[in-house]
């Protein structure tokens, strides 16, 4: 029974955990008590105003809640001390307080989360969007510093450092601006900024005043080969001078960021197409155009009214909401899904602010509406402008949107980037890009319909990351380059195509169409020569290749006396000299020592001690050793001798039968012609090295090419001679590299060798107009890719490599060696040298005995009888 009540106790208290709502809501809903207000308006900004701004307030906002107010009610309380600390009971609460107490209130607000609308001065840092709503009062003509405060504390203007022209009479008329511009705060997280401010002085006339602009604007010019990112901050009405000066000074690159304000007296026939007329595509450019009404009266009851309009309203519509929602579900249902005092604070914000953009009439007098340039790659979208040759008074390099607005209710509302560029790049429009294939840069593989379906290659690597990088897509239209194609030449087949690739010769449709202007660029590979005579640019080296020579490997030293090898010719002389001089000296102890049992029979003759220190040369040992210590010291000394001999002798064998030596070669080409074997030379046609030669002071180049035969095929090339060493080949090491791993593929061993030396190095680039604008941002990205190695390693993955007869493959060919006849010749011709001179001396030996021994037994049987 007992088990039966705990059992019912815990089921009913897991009940009640899943009825009620983790997070505990602790703020009434609407439906059952009213919204509190509070109103502060600061005793000391009446008395500065010198009117009673209170009781205006009382009044309007009693009208607008009892005439407005259909849903549900609201709780006012009103304060002229702004040091009033507001409870948590309350929902929002309106203050009309100047820049410093709406900022100090607000801190206050935040401990209690009460949501604050805040009336105040002009120059104040606008409150976090997202929790209040602040509106400034600014005078007719006293924009900019609210404007420069609002672009820094929403983020419209992301710079570090920024160069300010302005009209001397507007800052002398907005003492302000120069602060704004300035202002760093920690708790709108606002990063401090550097200014240069120059003051243009109006006074000045034509020729003068454009002098005076050039000065300015002269010291941030860019140099010829570094575009600094810069930022420009115009508030003139000298702005069509300042854009003409700029333009001849190349200030509209793709790094730069140009804000222009449009006065207000320019504003009614400003068109910016016109003024930009002469800028080309890549430039940064805003406008800021005063919509500002000029028979607008903007006064303070005009925005409280405005302001308590919008709250009331936003506040009978969230009780009607919740009275609709809680007509349709439980108690327990709401209290689970009813707003929380955040969520109701954010929702009635966002009511204002919506009620305030369509209705507001007096809070937003002031009104500048900006409009940026979209130029990147324009000159591709509007191909088809470009047959037509008529001009017009409008830049088609040149879009502009209206991205939003500025008002003081609201500060910015825009729903574009003002400089989209910086952050987007091409934003994702397509470039027609011209190319042609070209292995291993380009490699082209296209359908039965001639349509590139897939490409790859370094050149087209590094294509597809800049268009990952630069935000854009693009079209390859491969150009007609049968001038370009080794193998449709006349007279050649594709059997006889020379092996490699060639940088030097670009197409000439390619050059055609890059001249045109037709194509964002050109993905080839092409070798960088004299860029400041073509008619277009060149990026920086996507790669740097070196030309060498290639010549038939040298061969192996003989083996035959491998196993004199070891030991030079004077260590053999004294090994040899050693031996003889030791067996004498052995005979001589064994001979003097005074015992007669000391002395061994073995050794009593000199040929006998010879073949006993021979056979300890050769470790075989001896029959007898000497009894004397003398005899005894002799022969322990001559055995160290011989471990240390045999020692050496057997690891220098192994090392000599282990790596094998090679007759000299020629490693640099101040060698070749000392070698009168090598009797022709050949030269790829079309090289740079060809004309670099026309230009060095190094004669064996000179002399080179003086007596190399130029060929273009394959049949030309003649790699046969170079295999038999009668030839020797210049051209980029990675297309010999590419012979050297063919035929090692064919005969399964390195028949050649490539020259130790590098020289001439030819510098490879990407083609791009010669009026390109982004020439400077691609070179940056390349610079990017070579720092990051992704460059690199497309070489390795796409350029031949020496893999099979490098260092590393010839040390492993050395670990798996196999001992082969022609290392083992030299022991079998010991051993036939030893038999020979075993024949000869048995030979000689039956001689003796023949004619001496013989002859000599005769004459003592003679003699004995």
């Amino acid at each position: 029974m007992k088990f039966s009540g705990y059992l019912f106790s815990l089921l009913c208290g897991l009940k009640l955990l899943f009825l009620v709502p983790a997070r505990a809501n602790d703020f009434s809903s609407f439906l059952s008590a009213n919204a509190s207000l509070a109103v502060v308006v600061d005793y000391e900004y009446m008395a500065t105003h010198r009117q009673n701004i209170m009781a205006h307030f009382e009044k309007i906002l009693s009208d607008i809640v009892r005439e407005n107010m259909k849903n549900g009610g609201i709780n006012v309380r009103y304060f002229t001390w702004n040091s009033i600390k507001i409870k948590k009971d309350f929902l929002a609460a309106i203050t009309v307080a100047d820049c410093e107490n709406t900022w100090n209130f607000y801190k206050t607000t935040q401990r209690t989360s009460v949501l604050l609308i805040a009336i105040t001065d002009s120059d104040c840092p606008r409150l976090p969007l997202n929790r209040a709503l602040m509106i400034p009062m600014v005078d007719h003509g006293d924009e900019f510093p609210q404007i420069v405060l609002d672009a820094k504390v929403q983020g419209i203007f992301k710079w570090k450092a920024v160069v300010v022209l302005v009209d001397q009479s507007i800052l002398e008329s907005n003492p302000m601006l120069v602060k704004s511009i300035v202002h760093e705060s920690t708790t709108n997280h606002i990063p401090p900024i550097s200014v240069i401010l120059y003051k243009i002085n109006e006074k000045l006339r034509g020729q003068q005043k454009r002098a005076a602009l050039r000065e300015a604007l002269a010291q941030f010019a860019p140099l010829k080969h570094e575009l600094k990112r810069q930022n420009f901050l115009v508030i003139s009405k000298f702005h069509e001078d300042i854009i003409e000066i700029a333009e001849t000074l190349s200030m509209f690159h793709v790094n730069n960021q140009w804000m222009f304000f449009v006065l207000d007296e320019l504003r009614r026939d400003f068109d910016a197409n016109t003024v930009t007329i002469n800028l080309d595509e890549g430039a940064n450019i805003a406008f800021a155009l005063n919509e500002t009404v000029a028979n607008c009266v903007d006064t303070l009851n005009c925005t409280i009214t405005e302001v308590s309009m919008a709250l009331v309203t936003s506040l009978s519509r969230m009780i009607l909401e919740e009275q609709s929602i809680y007509g349709k579900i439980s108690d327990e249902e709401w209290e689970s899904i009813r707003f929380t005092k955040q969520e109701k604070q954010d929702e009635m914000l966002e009511y204002m602010k919506d009620y305030l953009k369509l209705n507001s009439k007096c809070a937003s007098c002031a009104r500048w509406r900006f409009e940026t340039a979209i130029t990147w790659g324009k000159s591709q979208e509007n191909r088809k402008y470009r047959q037509a040759p008529t001009r017009t008074s409008k830049n088609r390099n040149f879009e502009f949107l209206n991205i939003g607005y500025w008002s003081p209710l609201l500060g910015f509302n825009c729903r574009e980037l003002t400089f989209p560029h910086i952050e987007h790049h091409f934003r994702n429009i397509t470039m027609d890009i011209v190319t042609v294939h070209n292995p291993p840069w380009q490699i082209l593989t296209k359908d039965s319909r001639g349509v590139i379906v897939e490409h790859k290659g370094i050149v087209m690597e590094i294509l597809k990351e800049l268009s990952r990088a630069l935000n854009f897509s693009y079209y390859l239209h491969e150009a007609n380059s049968h001038e370009y194609q080794p193998s449709l030449i006349q007279g050649t087949n594709d059997s006889d195509e020379l092996m490699g690739s060639m940088t030097y010769r670009i197409p000439y449709r390619v050059v055609e169409l890059v001249q045109h202007n037709d194509y964002f660029m050109a993905a080839v590979a092409a070798t960088i020569d004299e860029p400041h005579k073509k008619r277009f640019n060149y990026t920086q080296p996507i790669s740097v290749q070196k030309y060498t020579f290639i010549l038939r490997q040298p061969d192996e030293v003989s083996r035959i006396y491998l196993f004199m090898a070891p030991f030079t010719l004077e260590t053999w002389g004294c090994l040899a000299g050693i031996t003889l001089l030791t067996a004498p000296m052995l005979y001589a102890v064994n001979r003097l020592v005074p015992l007669q049992e000391l002395q061994i029979k073995g050794l009593s003759t000199v040929k006998n001690c010879f073949w006993y220190i021979y056979g300890a040369l050769l470790q075989q040992g001896g029959m007898y050793l000497p009894r004397a210590d003398s005899g005894r010291l002799v022969v322990g000394f001559w055995w160290i001798v011989v471990i240390v001999l045999v020692t050496t002798y057997c690891g220098n064998l192994v090392a000599f039968l282990t790596f094998p030596k090679f007759q000299p070669g020629i490693d640099y080409l101040s060698q070749l012609f000392n070698h009168k074997e090598i009797k022709q030379y050949g030269l790829r046609n079309g090289t740079f090295f060809e004309k670099y030669v026309e230009t060095t002071t190094r004669q064996e180049f000179k002399r080179f090419v003086e007596s190399a035969a130029i060929y273009n095929t394959a049949q030309g090339e003649n790699v046969e001679a170079v295999k038999h060493g009668d030839r020797i080949n210049i051209d980029w090491r990675i297309n010999l590299q590419l012979i050297v791993q063919q035929h090692f593929e064919v005969d399964k061993e390195c028949r050649f060798a490539l020259g130790k030396e590098d020289f001439v190095d030819e510098q490879i680039g990407l083609i791009v107009p010669s009026s390109s604008a982004y020439l400077h941002l691609i070179n940056q990205h390349i610079d990017r890719l070579f720092r990051m190695g992704f460059i690199e390693r497309w070489h390795k993955i796409n350029l031949p490599s020496m893999d099979k007869c490098n260092v590393k493959n010839v040390q492993r060919q050395i670990t798996n060696h196999k001992v082969n006849m022609d290392d083992m010749q030299g022991c079998f011709m010991v051993l036939l040298f030893g038999i020979i001179a075993a024949l000869l001396i048995t030979c000689f030996e039956f001689w003796y005995h023949r004619l001496v021994v013989v002859k000599r037994q005769r004459k003592n049987i003679t003699f004995a009888n």
